[in-house]
């Protein structure tokens, strides 16, 4: 049984998918999500093998979802578009499947096929937009919060998994992992186990043995290894 999640922020849109995804006995419907946020918690939650996305969505599109996937762990992705002679020459180009909506019966049943078939990884990455974070998303029991960048102080990755520490001084945990975070924001890494925002370094304090730490403007004290502090300093104009 192939699991599928659909995202569309259109309940006509997702009402028709429905309708006729449920003609494919072995394809299951376990959720619908109408934005991102509730999308990407889904997504981590019940790990579906297919997720239907739309493009074209309120505050997030759903290409900037995927920055905020582990795109080494993510479901496979047929893309929804309404016409976007753009959007269909990179979905082409990169081998995507993709669906122009309104859905056509026929083209979809080659995309349900496909899907049948084929279990290679997609590289999302190669999408403009899908490879870099403009929030990081912090998850709940039942929510996700969006982090901007500008209300990050620094990340830690700490034995119960990362945490995001705000520039008020709170903790939130998150599902990406720190080279993820690395790739794909402009965090700073500083260790093997801290990113900074740089924005946020009020001071280097050098210590013995070729060590430093840095001081936030939160007050927070994180420390800075000896492999990270010559790219570090350089980043800073520290001669």
């Amino acid at each position: 049984m192939i699991r599928v999640l659909v995202v569309d922020d259109e309940p006509l849109a997702r009402k028709e998918l429905r309708r006729i995804l449920e003609t494919a006995a072995d394809f299951q419907i376990i959720g619908e999500c109408t934005n991102a946020i509730e999308a990407v918690g889904a997504i981590n939650r019940d790990k579906p093998d297919v997720v239907f996305l739309d493009i074209q969505m309120p505050r997030i599109s759903g290409i900037e979802m995927l920055s905020m996937l582990d795109h080494d762990t993510m479901p496979r992705i047929v893309f929804l578009t309404a016409y976007d002679e753009y959007a269909v020459q990179a979905f082409e180009q990169h081998a995507f499947d993709y669906l122009l909506k309104p859905i056509n019966q026929a083209r979809f049943d080659k995309t349900l096929q496909r899907l049948r078939r084929e279990r290679a990884p997609q590289n999302v990455g190669v999408l403009a937009g899908a490879n870099q974070l403009r929030q990081i998303p912090c998850f709940g029991q039942h929510h996700v919060l969006l982090l901007k960048m500008e209300e990050v102080e620094y990340v830690a990755s700490k034995t119960a998994g990362v945490s995001v520490i705000s520039v008020n001084g709170e903790e939130f945990p998150t599902a990406l992992p720190l080279h993820i975070l690395q790739e794909r924001t402009p965090l700073l890494r500083c260790h093997r186990q801290y990113l900074v925002n740089v924005e946020r370094i009020k001071k280097i304090h050098f210590v013995e043995n070729g060590l430093a730490e840095i001081n936030t403007y939160g007050g927070h004290t994180i420390p800075i290894s000896r492999r990270f502090l010559a790219p570090i300093k350089e980043r800073l104009g520290i001669v």
